[in-house]
């Protein structure tokens, strides 16, 4: 038997026992250690308690994103934690303190219990506090009515507009600079604004480190085990895996659907165990169990060709069931579907497994007769063996042509995006960004490709995707004035190495771009029909024309004698720019 499978499967959401997934408990195991990740901003408040540089330090964001995990790294880095041993309201040291979590604080006392925080670095002592966004807003509202009130000064609605201002701007830029309010400079933590999608590869390395496997190997069913037989070709693949684990938390991540630390680690070890347990391996037989529990399987929640029961509470399981991976058409399934060419694709166990299939399935039509083999259900069950052997070459091939995958998995521009948000690019790569872009505005603004053109019409034209004959002109860009460049992610609180964010500098303004962002412009240019469902992308895009006409824009007229109408004409022979003016009741045509 293996307590590290009980361990796991207490980690998701998917049976009664989540107990695991909670820090409070996590940090009582001793497996914690073991499969913890530690963050640059845990050991960042640690050296300045080390270092003797003492400041008082606030975390906020999502349930699940690890503001206790880094509260346990800081105590167990100073040495003031040890192993069994749980977390206490408030607790203090010598030189730091603590808050678990201000909720669990009665109302009364938490304005006291800030004050306090906020001036441990005044008596040597640096402080932590751990709080939802809601009881942290309106405890430091309390906190300045009584300390302008002790001043002899007012508070009045201005003001708790101003602080609230203040404390949600932080909350969003999340800038690693202190802020100051009445007087008490502190640092304030949004993690949920951290990104941790790097997170995903270091927990999977850890989940499937051998140490934590070494009764399985020495387990008498180890032969007929899913659960160690996934963790074996887990290792021989990590590479794979977990550069698509990674791919698809980005690619949820940049269309704000950002996975949780917690939402990682239950999709993992759901995918590593399916929720089975030593006992009922041993004592039950499982069909197929290499391919029915196959780590492939239970990543995308499916138990075999079936979904699992369940499993959709899972946040990364029920976004793939959204997003229908497993249903993309690829440029290798004619190999896969057709020539049955597992061999190139697959390491051999993995390559048997599924002829094996294969087989067994291409029997079973040959039993039935004509008409049913030609049935609904026969269909189905060949659109499901489909799907699952996708999952398998997502999930465990060998292929090479890994950016040409994921490109096809999620969108054309995808890897391009992941290089320039994780090193610097040469220029030529930016230029080629820089060319998409004005290609896709261009195509918004007119209807059509530039055809050589390097001016950017800014023009009014109703956005419903309806084409116009005659659009105003407003102003006008310059190519070469839609510059694309990186800008380094420089803070304490980031954890991945070397990121870059990726912005068109508009005229001396960045404009982030964003992957929803790209997607969109190639929709444009490859003349796709897009919605725009993303609330998060009509809002860029709007003040993205916005930003544009704030600083291209041509200035309006001093009176009506000076109003001329520059309008842009689509033509058989082209696009034609005409000028108009209104003299007195009629209008000239200029040019």
């Amino acid at each position: 038997m293996n307590g590290f499978v009980e361990y796991l499967n207490s980690t998701n959401n998917v049976g009664g026992n989540s107990t695991g997934s909670l820090a409070e408990t996590q940090v009582k195991s001793k497996y914690f250690d073991l499969v913890k990740v530690n963050r640059k901003l845990g050991t960042f408040i640690s050296d300045t308690v080390k270092g003797k540089d003492y400041h008082a330090f606030i975390l906020t964001g999502h349930a699940g994103d690890g503001k206790t995990s880094v509260l346990v790294q800081v105590l167990k880095e100073l040495q003031y934690l040890y192993h069994g041993e749980g977390l206490n309201r408030i607790k203090s040291y010598g030189d730091f303190m603590y808050v678990k979590d201000m909720s669990e604080i009665a109302e009364e006392q938490q304005t006291e219990v800030l004050r306090q925080s906020l001036e441990a670095p005044q008596t040597n002592q640096s402080s932590l506090i751990i709080s939802n966004t809601g009881p942290l807003l309106n405890t430091f509202l309390r906190l300045a009515a009584y300390s302008r009130k002790m001043q002899g000064a007012s508070f009045d609605e201005e003001d708790r507009i101003e602080l609230q201002s203040k404390l949600l701007s932080q909350l969003d830029t999340n800038s690693d600079e202190e802020i100051v309010v009445e007087g008490y400079p502190f640092y304030l933590v949004n993690i949920a604004r951290v990104d941790n999608v790097s997170f995903s590869t270091q927990i999977l390395k850890k989940l499937v480190a051998e140490e934590l496997w070494v009764p399985c190997g020495q387990c008498k069913c180890q032969e007929k085990c899913p659960i160690y037989n996934n963790v074996k070709r887990v290792r021989t693949q990590l590479d794979r895996v977990s550069r698509f684990v990674e791919s698809l938390y980005r690619y949820l991540y940049e269309n704000d659907k950002r996975m949780t630390i917690r939402q990682m680690v239950g999709q993992l070890s759901y995918a590593l165990t399916g929720n089975l347990t030593c006992d009922y391996v041993e004592n039950h037989y499982i069909k197929e169990p290499f391919f029915n529990y196959s780590f492939a399987n239970l990543f995308f929640g499916f138990v075999g060709l079936n979904e699992s029961r369940n499993s959709w509470q899972i946040k990364g399981v029920s976004q793939l069931r959204l997003l229908g991976l497993d249903r993309i058409a690829l440029d290798v399934d004619y190999k896969l579907f057709v020539n049955n060419d597992f061999q190139s694709f697959f390491t051999p166990d993995v390559s048997n497994e599924l002829l094996e299939l294969k087989k067994k399935h291409q029997k079973l039509y040959q039993i039935l007769d004509e008409e049913s083999a030609h049935s609904a259900s026969a269909q189905s069950d060949e659109a499901k063996l489909r799907r699952a052997i996708r999952r398998f070459y997502i999930m465990f091939s060998a292929d090479l042509k890994e950016d040409i995958i994921f490109n096809q998995l999620f969108g054309r521009h995808y890897t391009l995006y992941e290089s320039l948000i994780s090193k610097k690019q040469p220029k030529s790569v930016l230029r080629n960004v820089q060319t998409l872009t004005f290609k896709a505005l261009y195509i918004k603004n007119t209807g059509f490709l530039p055809d050589g053109s390097s001016e950017l019409p800014l023009t009014l034209r109703r956005d419903n995707s309806v084409f116009q004959n005659v659009m105003l002109v407003l102003g006008s860009v310059s190519k070469n004035d839609l510059v694309i460049v990186q800008k380094p992610v420089s803070s304490h609180f980031e954890d991945s190495d070397g990121k870059q964010r990726l912005y068109l500098n508009i005229n001396g303004q960045y404009f982030m771009l964003t992957l929803p962002m790209l997607s969109y412009f190639e929709d444009l240019v490859q003349g796709s029909i897009s919605s725009n469902s993303n609330p998060a992308l009509t809002h860029g895009i709007a003040k993205l024309d916005t930003l544009l006409l704030d600083e291209y824009g041509e200035d309006l007229p001093d009176g009506e004698d000076d109003c001329e109408l520059k309008l842009l004409i689509n033509t058989t022979r082209g696009q034609e720019i005409r000028y108009f003016a209104f003299d007195g009741s009629k209008l000239s045509i200029l040019s």
